[in-house]
């Protein structure tokens, strides 16, 4: 399988010298330069003609000698081949399927013509240099058979780029869909189940794994050190563990914990699953640092509507914590892929162990951006927008300092003997206050252990009170201020159940201070 790498380099030319622009200018040139001489040794090199055995001196004189019989524009306007992709399954059936000039003449313009299939995707010979004749650019090499230029040649060369941007658009849309076929085909026997009509939660699960699709989501996942970093040391420190076992990594991403597994830990086989199209970046990533293809195996679907190559695995890992550890419902996926194919004798999940925690805090600051402020706009009251705001959990980072009681842990999770019926629970919490003042709301966090029979036990907090982590901490303004005094016991109760109309959605519910609070996780 062939990848294409993309590389993109940014420039702040607003900051750079007078000398800097000088410098860069001549870099530009010579890169350029480069370029031009690489793309012109390529084509031309010695080819095989397409219609014989002949080795032609390059694709030039090739298509030169071809003139008289086979005229390559006239072919290309004919049969509205404009994309050089289009162009590349051409050059490929020919060498293919051997059809004759006569024959290539006789074809009449169709919307599906016998080069269409995506099987002339695959090459005939190696590095074929007709493969790197570029229809728009190389053309104009070809003498007599050269395309007229325009006379506006800054028109013209707008219209190149913006026809090459369209090609490299569906360039990327066909090696996705490629890719998803060759994934859905592999010889390791992994499959994606037939399709069926979209139900509600399916629009919104589609919705939800876009959003997967944006690096700068990644971005964060990864610069979120705490995070990955306790997930690293969880396997270098246990390296017994994965040495020579099949892994499943449900929620692959960038493939970041499938190359760890294989690189620091050994594992035997790595099983990625991932429903974004991350999964395909994952691919180029694994190739690009020259894991071994046999170790990992990359499979593009919901674990839920996957078929794994192995009837059983013998660890699962997966960072699939949301805010308040449970939104976005991805625990689901965790118990399925438990029950379905964890070994369930020796099996490993890694995290295993979490808990949430609910405290009190008040902020003058945080309270009056996100709810004072709507009480005077300008002179105006807005406190319709007020409403909706309360009605909201909000994520964000709270400094330590405005935390004013004692933490209470309202929920335990052990991923080992959980079930679907633990995204919804109530408990009853006493928190006491260590310093009077005011309430402004209450925030949430949760603590993530690798415990559970590893060699080295690795634990790390969302906490307030530890190094921030990009889940922040989840907190529930109240709609006023409760005044506290230090020492008093602040008793209530906290439902948390799934949201009716929103799959990944939760609904909490407060009960404190002889009121009932309800908020909105979606």
């Amino acid at each position: 399988m062939s990848l294409i790498n993309k590389n993109e380099c940014e420039r702040d030319s607003s900051s750079a010298s007078a000398s800097d622009d000088d410098d860069y200018d001549d870099n530009v040139e010579e890169e350029n330069v480069f370029g031009e001489q690489e793309e012109e040794i390529n084509i031309l090199e010695q080819v095989q003609g397409l219609f014989s055995t002949d080795v032609f001196s390059n694709v030039i004189e090739m298509f030169r000698t071809y003139q008289s019989k086979f005229d390559l524009i006239e072919f290309l306007k004919k049969h509205n081949i404009h994309s050089q992709y289009d162009y590349i399954r051409l050059i490929n059936y020919i060498r293919h399927e051997k059809p004759s000039i006569d024959d290539l003449k006789q074809l009449k313009p169709s919307k599906s013509p016998p080069w269409s299939d995506d099987k002339y995707f695959e090459t005939v010979i190696e590095n074929d240099p007709a493969l790197q004749f570029d229809i728009e650019e190389d053309l104009n090499q070809l003498g007599d058979l050269a395309i007229s230029s325009t006379d506006d040649q800054e028109n013209n060369q707008l219209k190149k780029a913006n026809e090459r941007i369209r090609q490299l658009e569906e360039m990327v849309d066909t090696l996705k869909s490629m890719t998803s076929r060759l994934l859905d085909d592999q010889s390791t026997g992994a499959t994606t189940t037939t399709s069926k009509a979209q139900t509600k939660d399916d629009i919104q699960d589609n919705g939800y794994f876009a959003t997967y699709n944006h690096y700068d989501i990644h971005k964060d996942m990864l610069q979120d050190t705490v995070r990955t970093e306790s997930y690293l040391q969880s396997i270098k420190e246990n390296v017994d563990i994965f040495r020579n076992k099949i892994v499943l990594d449900v929620g692959c991403g960038t493939g970041i914990l499938s190359m760890a597994c294989v690189k620091y830990g050994h594992a035997k086989m790595v099983i990625a699953v991932d429903m974004s199209d991350m999964i395909y970046d994952a691919m180029a990533i694994a190739k690009e640092n020259n894991i071994d293809e046999s170790k990992i195996v990359f499979i593009h679907g919901r674990i839920e509507d996957v078929t794994l190559p192995v009837d059983k695995v013998d660890i699962i890992i997966s960072e699939w914590m949301g805010y308040f550890l449970l939104f976005e419902c991805m625990l689901e996926s965790i118990i399925f892929a438990r029950d379905k194919y964890l070994d369930k004798e020796n099996g490993f999940i890694l995290p295993d162990d979490f808990s949430i925690h609910l405290s009190g805090f008040h902020s003058e600051k945080l309270y009056h951006e996100h709810v004072g402020y709507w009480s005077d706009v300008y002179g105006f009251e807005m406190n319709t927008i007020t409403k909706n705001i309360l009605a909201d959990g909000h994520v964000m980072i709270v400094p330590a300092e405005d935390i004013i009681t004692s933490d209470c842990c309202i929920k335990n999770l052990d991923v080992y003997t959980c079930s679907n019926e633990d995204l919804s629970f109530t408990y009853p919490f006493t928190i006491q206050v260590l310093k009077s003042g005011s309430i402004s709301g209450f925030i949430c966090h949760f603590d993530v252990n690798f415990a559970k029979n590893l060699i080295q036990k690795v634990h790390f907090s969302t906490s307030a009170r530890a190094t921030p982590t990009h889940w922040k901490q989840t907190v529930f303004y109240l709609p006023r201020l409760y005044s506290v005094q230090e020492g008093e016991d602040i008793h209530g109760k906290i439902l948390c159940q799934r949201h009716p109309h929103e799959k990944r959605g939760l609904i909490i519910h407060l009960h404190v201070f002889d009121s009932k609070f309800k908020f909105y996780l979606e």
